[in-house]
Formats: structure tokens, sequence, C-alpha cells
């Protein structure tokens, strides 16, 4: 009920202080108790910023309940505070109504009044702590956006620079490979062309790279357009190589990827903004790759990707062998800061690409599959 709250109990009667400590207590996040006015004045001070709410009895010994809470008052001044008295006369309504006294239970005390009355002091602030973190989530939700745009900017400038340089080395090595095959036939002449070969393959590779962060930097069209979302997919596990390579095997529909897959080698065409869903499949394989991570052996590790044509769209799965999601994460798994995760620590990235695929009108979901995590992506 109020499990999000503390609270601060003063009460010189054991009796009474056990009684609502037993029924009330568990209620909150913590619930603090003291014997007289001055040490609960004590306490104030010492947890005045943690405290939510104080209940306190008016009669006690060496400092009694209205003196405390007119010191309270004047420290903190919008923490709600109720009053138990046996007290109703004018004269005491009237000094608790200048203090600012939130409500008040007369004794011997109803207990279903006093959480009624806590009840009803306390809303304004769960509402306001919700609020407070709603706001931070979407804040933080922005922030994340606005990174993954400006590293498509930088991977933008990266791009423009690597490929000048890099289109001068291609020709120029293809020029010296003329020049290799001119030459007499002997053992330095097969050496030579078998480093051509390997450089060859490295170039090839670069190029791609620098293809896949070209297509990934490229500004996002507001409106969908046809794309071949195998395409997408072996993108994203280009960009994600670099991490990926040292973590987990990736299969795209039983293939073992590698960095020369043909990306129009297949098609599977769906309605998207290609580089918004090119970013969901990155934060999906990087969540795999943040629990694949635990299992010692790299050979036990294993991400398959699977991609097919359902009747007006596509499907694509990404299921992982890393033990599955815990239960009690299910619900919250696609609100940011809910998840587990100890490697990311990004605690918005699943909220993103829900949030995206939402945007192009698809639905996904996660689910536990054999012997780990799948999560399930209908465009």
């Amino acid at each position: 009920m109020f499990n999000e709250l503390t609270a601060l109990y003063i009460e010189d009667e054991d009796q009474i202080k056990n009684l609502v400590i037993k029924i009330i207590g568990n209620f909150f996040k913590k619930f603090i108790t003291a014997g007289d006015g001055k040490e609960g004045l004590k306490l104030f001070l010492e947890y005045k910023d943690d405290i939510d709410i104080v209940i306190t009895d008016i009669n006690m010994p060496k400092m009694n309940g209205l003196d405390m809470c007119r010191k309270i008052r004047e420290l903190k001044q919008s923490i709600p505070i109720i009053i138990t008295t046996a007290h109703n006369d004018n004269d005491f309504l009237h000094q608790a109504i200048n203090i600012g006294i939130a409500g008040y239970v007369t004794k011997p005390m109803d207990l279903k009044q006093l959480i009624e009355v806590i009840k009803k002091s306390v809303e304004p602030i769960i509402l306001r702590k919700k609020l407070e973190e709603e706001t931070k989530a979407h804040q933080e939700e922005r922030l994340a956006a606005a990174k993954f745009t400006a590293i498509g900017q930088l991977a933008a400038g990266i791009t423009h620079e690597i490929n000048t340089p890099l289109t001068y080395i291609k020709a120029s090595f293809e020029m010296m490979e003329y020049d290799i095959e001119k030459l007499s036939d002997t053992s330095i002449k097969e050496n030579m062309l078998k480093d051509c070969i390997r450089i060859n393959d490295g170039i090839r590779r670069i190029a791609n790279i620098v293809e896949s962060m070209k297509e990934m930097s490229q500004q996002s069209r507001v409106t969908k357009e046809k794309t071949n979302i195998y395409a997408t997919i072996v993108t994203s596990a280009i960009m994600a190589y670099n991490r990926a390579k040292h973590i987990s095997h990736i299969y795209i529909n039983g293939r073992e990827f590698d960095l020369d897959m043909d990306k129009d080698e297949f098609s599977f065409i769906a309605n998207v903004q290609k580089q918004r869903v090119e970013q969901v499949w990155i934060i999906i394989i990087n969540n795999a790759m943040d629990e694949l991570i635990k299992i010692k052996d790299f050979n036990g590790r294993r991400l398959d990707i699977m991609i097919e044509e359902i009747e007006n769209g596509v499907k694509v799965l990404f299921k992982d062998n890393a033990g599955g999601i815990k239960e009690e994460v299910f619900d919250s798994l696609f609100e940011p800061f809910k998840g587990t995760k100890e490697s990311s620590g990004m605690g918005v990235g699943l909220s993103i690409a829900k949030r995206i695929i939402n945007d192009q009108n698809g639905i996904i979901k996660a689910y536990n599959e054999e012997d780990g995590a799948v999560f399930e992506v209908l465009l």
C-alpha cells in the first residue's frame, strides 16, 4: 500500500506502539519509531531526507507532540503529519490547524480509520513520486534515442573519412596486382599472389563494414518503405560483429554469420522505416550478448536469427541458449529501468525497441523456449 514510503511513528505507550508496528508497519518501506517527542525530533533530523510522513501521539514525556510537530514543520514544511490523541477540545484543534496537521485519529484508536487517514495524507506524495519516475524514464529514453542519433551522425563522418582513402587503396592495390601478374613465374610471385588474396579479403571486409555504417547512419525517413528485412538483419549483425565475435556464434536462417554475407541473397519484404528497424535488431543482439557472455564455454554459446514470411508480413525470431528470462522480469521487460541487466547498464534499450516496432505497426514479444529466451517480432 505504502511500500515506497518511509514513516516516522512516535508513541510513548509500548503496548499501542507495538500494535501499530505489527499491523501498519509492514505497509511501509521503512517504519522508524520513537518513544517520545525528543527522540522523535532527533530521528527526524537524522532521516529528514527519507521520511515521507510523521505519525505521532501528543501527550508524551520530555517533549510533547505539538511542540515536536512545530519544530518538524520548521524543518520540512510539506511533510504530512498525523496525530493520535485523546484531546478533542477547541484549543487543541486550533493549535493543530495552525501547525498544519494533515489529519488526526482519536484514542482509543480505530486502526482502520488510521490507515484511511494515512492513505488520504500520502496520496499526493505517491502521485508526485510516480510522476517523477515517469518523467525520469521519459528523459532517459529521450537521452538514449538522442545518443543513437549522435552515434549515427558520428558514423556518417567516420564513413566519409574512411571511404576516400579506402577507394584509393583499393584502386592502387588492383593496379599492383596487374603488375605482379606480369612478373615471371617464381616462388616469390606465387607468395605475393597468395598475399594479394588475403589483402583483397581484408579490403572487401572493410568496405562491407563501411557500407553498413553508411546505411545505418543515413537519416531515417519518416515514411515507411518496402524493405528487405533479411538485408537489415545482415547489416545489424555486421555493426554488432566487433563485440559479438568475442562472445557467441550467430546464425541467420541456419547459416553462421560472416562479414561477407550477401545482403540480397534472400528477400523478405516488409513496409518499415529501415534504419529504425536496424536499431531494434542491434538492441536485441546486444541484449542476447549480455546474457550469452555468462556461459563459460564460448563454443556453447549460440544466437539464432530466423526470418520467415507470414501472411501479410514477415516474422523475425531471435533465440539464444543463455537460460531464458526470469519469470519476475516478464511483466516489466519492455519498461525502462525495470530489467535486471548487469552488463549493458542501459536500462531503456528494450523499451526503445518496443516503441520503434509499435511505430511500424508491428508486434514485439518475448518468451522462453527450451534453454533460452526468444524475442519475436512481427512486421
